[in-house]
């Protein structure tokens, strides 16, 4: 009887504890910008613009299969658009080389998405980054021609001035741009790390919440 009393303590008391850990952690996801258009809702509530009502459909850098990217694979997760115009763009994924070559286990597990422009699934330079695919988590996709730009368009509506293609792109799991990392250097990868860690805490909150919401409906 004792133990079942320590247990549910346990349970009420976790999501409580849970929150304390997260509100008391170095990195606020609250602090984090949301980027793009915004439409007040009245004096508290702010509707933030997303991603995914204009990422529509693309094709796997693999193959011809296309879909729509799937949000449950990649509930958050980093994205960064190639462009073929550029002659090299393996220089402006060096911090990422850095981290897979040298400190792998600290992100193997956020989804990398890596989308390049191309009609026949292979970009011109597809073959010159594959070697990073050498991980589960890096995921390489190529946007049709007559899309790509409604594609820049959607991920870059109104970005910050400095904002290119050497810029990763977090996208949370309400598919907000949350923030925008510098490819081209470790200390910008490093800062993805961590927000990517905060918020995806942010979201386990989320879910633990809900569920016992739906416990504790009679």
């Amino acid at each position: 009887m004792k133990n079942k009393k320590w247990l549910l303590i346990l349970v009420i008391a976790f999501p409580s504890f849970f929150w304390l850990i997260l509100e008391t952690s170095t990195i606020n996801s609250k602090k984090l910008p949301f980027y793009g258009p915004k439409k007040a809702l009245g004096k508290k509530d702010t509707l933030y613009y997303r991603v995914k009502d204009n990422f529509k459909v693309i094709d796997k850098a693999t193959g011809t299969i296309s879909e729509v990217l799937d949000t449950v694979q990649f509930p958050v997760y980093a994205v960064i658009l190639l462009n073929d115009k550029y002659r090299v763009d393996s220089y402006r994924l060096t911090g990422l080389w850095e981290y897979l070559n040298y400190k792998r286990s600290k992100i193997e597990h956020i989804p990398f998405v890596l989308v390049t422009q191309s009609d026949s699934g292979r970009s011109k330079i597809y073959e010159e980054l594959k070697t990073l695919g050498n991980s589960e988590n890096i995921n390489f996709y190529a946007s049709p021609l007559a899309t790509y730009d409604s594609l820049t368009k959607a991920f870059f509506k109104d970005k910050p001035y400095y904002i290119d293609y050497s810029f990763f792109m977090l996208i949370d799991a309400d598919s907000h741009v949350r923030g925008y990392y510098d490819g081209r250097y470790v200390s910008e990868l490093k800062r993805l790390i961590a927000e990517y860690q905060h918020l995806r805490l942010k979201e386990e909150k989320r879910k633990l919440t809900e569920s016992n919401e739906i416990q504790s409906n009679p």
